[in-house]
């Protein structure tokens, strides 16, 4: 039991944020948001800051995410190590749930929408009271593929940073 041993109040608890592999994903996931913001801004002319927490879009934050973490711990473990298969599938999950199950509720959440849309344009007396559903959710594959790229990028100039200053 992890808190009754009172890991937390340990003075180290916070020395996870100066791991390479906490920095590799949260650097990753940020950069993901971050390239999102700025393609926003380049097609649409404006800033919209909800792309910094939105889900979708390119490239996949969750990708970047589990790649990072996963080329991580390969780099600096082996990638024959027990830790890096573990994060190979977790990540192996993440990905294919990005592409696959949270593509489909998108999907859904689409029709769906256009579903009480057409409802509530063709019958007053029927008219269904529902707060729109976030169609944008999922990804294409080649919004995880560029996730997972730009994961092991960062992942790999985090390490090779991280072996510099050892």
């Amino acid at each position: 039991m992890v808190f009754a041993t009172g890991i937390i109040n340990h003075p180290n608890f916070l020395e996870i944020v100066r791991h390479p592999w906490f920095m590799s994903a949260f650097l990753a996931a940020l950069s993901a948001h971050v390239l999102k913001l700025v393609g926003t801004r380049i097609r649409k002319g404006v800033w919209n800051w909800r792309e910094m927490k939105a889900s979708g879009g390119m490239p996949s934050a969750h990708s970047a995410l589990v790649s990072a973490l996963a080329f991580a711990v390969g780099l600096t473990e082996g990638f024959d190590a027990p830790y890096a298969m573990i994060a190979v599938g977790f990540g192996l999950i993440v990905l294919v749930d990005a592409a696959t199950l949270r593509r489909a509720v998108g999907e859904h959440a689409r029709l769906l929408n256009r579903i009480i849309e057409h409802i509530n344009s063709v019958s007053e007396s029927e008219r269904i009271e529902a707060r729109r559903l976030e169609e944008r959710l999922g990804h294409r594959r080649r919004e995880v593929l560029a996730g997972m790229l730009l994961g092991c990028v960062v992942a790999f100039v985090v390490c090779l940073i991280w072996d510099f200053w050892k």
